[in-house]
């Protein structure tokens, strides 16, 4: 695919001074908070760390508290966050006036000294102590993620529960300008870091290896992790989601890579690419080549602002036979600080009515394809980030894909 830098987004450098970190934090709070109260929710409890860095702003070594409940917030329909942190970090982050802190009561088995019931009872007094002090003592609340216990203790509260997902997911769909602008900071990012990994393969490296690559480069430029190791070399792109191990790449391998990356201030960069190791691929190679550059093309035309999910959705491409058992489970998603709504499926793969929906301004997607014939030897997957506009799709990615292909 020939990318048209004249319908792209300018990318503006690896930190963007304009963006006002304070002013993006504010914007999305009070798309939270707005969406909050389209809901009827009065506030939300949080664990999932990807929510609490939405509404807060705040990230404290996440991969740890991704699994454990040390980093939890209470967010009311008006006013200030309430953040339960790490007490150690809590220093550290006093410079973030727009949040209220308090350590947190560890209730999980492993932290409670064995008393993970009466350390949730403690856990639960002390939320409705901070609801209390934004005037809340009843009402419905969302919730996202919790353990039994955790759960129990909500469960015998007053509130009426919700999920908050649903909220947050309403509140992050449309993007303001400095999310665009710093997604395209993050998509700078990714692309050097592919480069770096483009630029070494050859055979005889691993699998594992060309990972490192990547992430090398990732986190040299101020990206934080990425969510999947999906870099697969030969027979292991075929079928698809296979993660990287010690293969060993040969002359004749394709790699393909979706990068599912966090970048720098939380952002993601959703994009896949196939390499070729060798100069002259297989005819094989090239059809499913073809016809991935061709599904996304087409279907990322059709991303246009007004359009209903379900009409895309019977709009896209027919698939060939050949690739459908395999294709990847939707054709586009949503995109931001993670994988958002919409998940956009192809309509013989959904269950019931199609997801009711409409593409609007501002809004970011991924669209996706991944062909590979049951049985054959290889697979490609790509994987475009757009940006939708009164006047169209916008491409954010402007990395190339492999000209031996004739792209």
């Amino acid at each position: 695919m020939q990318i048209d830098r004249r319908n792209s987004v300018n990318h503006s450098g690896f930190y963007d001074h304009s963006v006002n970190l304070d002013t993006l934090r504010s914007d999305r709070l009070q798309k939270t908070q707005d969406s909050m109260k389209k809901h009827g929710v009065d506030a939300l409890i949080l664990t999932d760390i990807m929510h609490i860095r939405y509404t807060t702003g705040v990230s404290v070594m996440p991969l740890w508290t991704a699994v454990n409940f040390a980093h939890y917030a209470v967010i009311p329909c008006e006013g200030k966050p309430h953040l339960f942190e790490y007490p150690e970090s809590i220093p550290v982050l006093s410079h973030m006036k727009q949040v209220n802190f308090q350590p947190t009561t560890y209730w999980q088995y492993r932290f409670s000294g064995g008393k993970p019931q009466e350390m949730s009872k403690l856990w639960m007094s002390e939320i409705q102590d901070t609801l209390k002090s934004n005037g809340i003592s009843s009402g419905k609340i969302g919730i996202d993620s919790c353990d039994f216990y955790g759960f129990q203790a909500l469960q015998n509260s007053k509130f009426t529960l919700c999920d908050a997902d649903e909220v947050i997911q309403d509140a992050r769909i449309i993007k303001t300008d400095d999310e665009i602008k710093l997604m395209l900071q993050s998509a700078t990012v990714c692309e050097s870091a592919l480069f770096h990994l483009e630029e070494n393969i050859k055979p005889g490296v691993t699998e594992n290896y060309l990972l490192s690559c990547f992430w090398q480069k990732m986190l040299e430029l101020g990206g934080e992790w990425c969510f999947t190791r999906l870099i697969a070399s030969g027979y292991k792109t075929n079928p698809w989601f296979q993660e990287a191990g010690n293969k060993i790449v040969r002359s004749g391998d394709l790699i393909a890579i979706d990068t599912d990356m966090i970048g720098p201030e939380g952002y993601a960069c959703d994009i896949s690419r196939t390499f070729l190791c060798g100069n002259k691929p297989t005819q094989t190679q090239l059809d499913a080549y073809k016809y991935s550059v061709d599904f996304i093309n087409q279907t990322m035309e059709l991303c246009t602002v007004g359009k209903t999910y379900e009409e895309l959705a019977h709009q896209i491409p027919k698939v060939p036979k050949k690739y459908t058992k395999q294709r990847y489970p939707v054709f586009a998603h949503g995109i931001g600080t993670d994988d958002e709504t919409p998940f956009l499926g192809f309509p013989d793969q959904v269950k019931g009515e199609y997801p009711k929906g409409t593409l609007r301004e501002n809004m970011v997607l991924a669209v996706e394809f991944y062909a590979g014939e049951e049985g054959a030897q290889d697979g490609v997957k790509l994987e475009q980030q757009i940006y939708l506009t009164k006047k169209g799709p916008k491409l954010m990615t402007l990395y190339p894909l492999d000209e031996k292909f004739g792209y």
